[in-house]
């Protein structure tokens, strides 16, 4: 009751024509900021933190809350319109929504995704609002050993990506784990591949997406002189609110995919990219019809998109709690507490209740709001579309250009861009998988790195795995999975050699 109490508090504080008008203006920002290919949530907050000087503190964090869940709503957009995520867990749903988008289903995935998100985002403000200060002491006591283990669940779960395609899929993985390590060392600081000085930084992830996904599929497209099939004109409801049939396919992967985003979001440093890997990989196992997965399925769709939503909420968990940032977002939205003159940790609650029951009021409102306008938008989008179709690979082209640029406002970034495009176009054109790229260009970096922190703490010893009681359970479930991967496998060809027996 006290939370309810506290929620209705916040409610109080908020519910003025000035904050009402910051939350829906921080949505639709939001929303922009997404769907534009190199900008994401550290980006989108960052453009708005200096609007925030003067503003009282709840009116301020209520527009840096809004904004940061709505370029997870945005991030969908560009995704499923025009291959081209808009940010790092927007891959997953460029997989599904996109293919969707050339049967002539875009409207439909744009809806599904919407609703999707929508629900993700409210599972994980329950949990902020009910569970906050419990799951945070729990968290608390995983360390650099529990982080490696669940880096490397992530990159174990290449082998529920590749399906058939185990070589590639290696081969891919091993070609990530090459790029993660472009750049200085971040335990040692030895220089690694910096063939020039820009790379002494590394190769900036959301260039490699851009190019892989956004100038890949259009390099692809020119070859193929791909058509996208929009539909008929219209802006009848039907062709983008999900039915009955629709809304039970997506049901029960949006719930799975809220409460692992909703985990996920809490591990400091996991974030939406790793739980939307994950939570496809587990929806991919989990469906009856594994082979339609990369075609548009909506499991696969709306899975993954509960997920990057739900994981928003979950990350402000430690941020509060514990003062511990647990993505890139709410990293900047750290500053902006500090800024504003308050300590987060455990005594924040307390002394600033106030202030941060607003700020979750603002979300709940905010979760809302961008609900009615992605859903009523969509006809806006797909008819923009429609409209700009004819010059569609300059527009995406340009885009891609720009967002790169934006990335540190070099040219370098578009050279890179550019040699992730060529490779995202063989990849395609030879039927490559991109996934497993992806996940060991993000995952690979950071399980390094908590490896050696781990193997430091053991004193050198590789024991420290098997001594703290959470790695091993880790460690046992990642056995488990990789085992049922394997015999599935194994199951699968057995099953089709005696299909094949028996027709002939």
């Amino acid at each position: 009751m006290d939370a309810i109490n506290n929620l209705l508090m916040g409610f109080g504080e908020i519910l003025t024509p000035f904050n009402i008008a910051i939350i829906f203006a921080a949505g639709l920002i939001g929303t922009v900021v997404g769907a534009l290919p190199g900008l994401g949530p550290s980006a989108g907050i960052a453009l708005m933190l200096p609007l925030t000087f003067g503003m009282p503190e709840a009116s301020g964090l209520c527009l840096l809350t809004g904004v940061y869940m709505g370029t997870m709503y945005g991030g969908r957009i560009t995704s499923i319109l025009i291959n081209a995520p808009g940010d790092a867990p927007a891959i997953i749903t460029a997989l599904e929504g996109y293919p969707m988008m050339q049967q002539g289903r875009g409207a439909m995935a744009l809806g599904i995704s919407a609703f999707s998100s929508f629900i993700g985002g409210l599972f994980g403000l329950l949990v902020l609002i009910f569970l906050a200060p419990v799951i945070a002491s729990y968290a608390i006591y995983l360390g650099p050993p529990e982080y490696f283990l669940l880096m490397a669940t992530g990159l174990a779960t290449v082998m529920l990506l590749a399906g058939d395609q185990i070589a590639k899929a290696f081969l891919v993985t091993c070609l990530g784990v090459l790029v993660s390590t472009f750049g200085s060392d971040y335990v040692s600081g030895q220089i690694r591949f910096a063939f020039v000085p820009e790379l002494i930084e590394g190769i900036d992830f959301v260039a490699i997406i851009i190019g892989l996904y956004g100038l890949g599929e259009v390099f692809y497209n020119l070859e193929k002189r791909v058509k996208l099939n929009l539909g008929k004109p219209g802006f009848r409801m039907k062709e983008f609110i999900p039915g009955k049939e629709e809304l039970s396919e997506a049901a029960a992967p949006t719930l799975r995919g809220s409460i692992l985003g909703t985990l996920i979001g809490i591990v400091p440093g996991a974030g939406a990219t790793v739980a939307t890997f994950l939570d496809y990989a587990l929806e991919k196992r989990l469906s009856k019809k594994p082979e339609t997965f990369g075609t548009g399925n909506i499991a696969g769709l709306a899975g993954p998109e509960a997920t990057n939503n739900a994981a928003v909420p979950g990350s402000l968990i430690p941020l509060i709690t514990l003062g511990i940032p647990g993505s890139g977002g709410t990293a900047i939205m750290l500053g902006a507490l500090i800024m504003f003159g308050l300590r987060p940790g455990p005594l924040l609650m307390t002394t600033s209740g106030d202030i941060v029951w607003a700020m979750i009021a603002g979300l709940v409102l905010a979760n809302v709001f961008l609900l009615a306008s992605n859903v009523l938008l969509i006809p806006v989008f797909v008819n923009l579309l429609r409209a700009v179709q004819g010059n569609l690979a300059n527009v995406v082209i340009a885009l891609c250009v720009v967002g790169a640029f934006s990335l540190a406002y070099s040219p370098f970034n578009i050279w890179i861009m550019l040699i992730f495009g060529v490779l995202g176009y063989l990849m395609k054109k030879n039927d490559y998988p991109t996934g497993p790229f992806i996940l060991a260009v993000v995952l690979a970096p950071l399980a390094e790195n908590y490896f050696r922190q781990s193997v430091m703490l053991g004193q050198g010893s590789a024991r420290i795995f098997l001594d703290r009681p959470i790695s091993l359970t880790i460690l046992i479930v990642m056995a488990l999975i990789l085992a049922l991967s394997v015999f599935g496998q194994i199951r699968g060809k057995r099953r089709a050699r005696q299909a094949a027996q028996a027709g002939e």
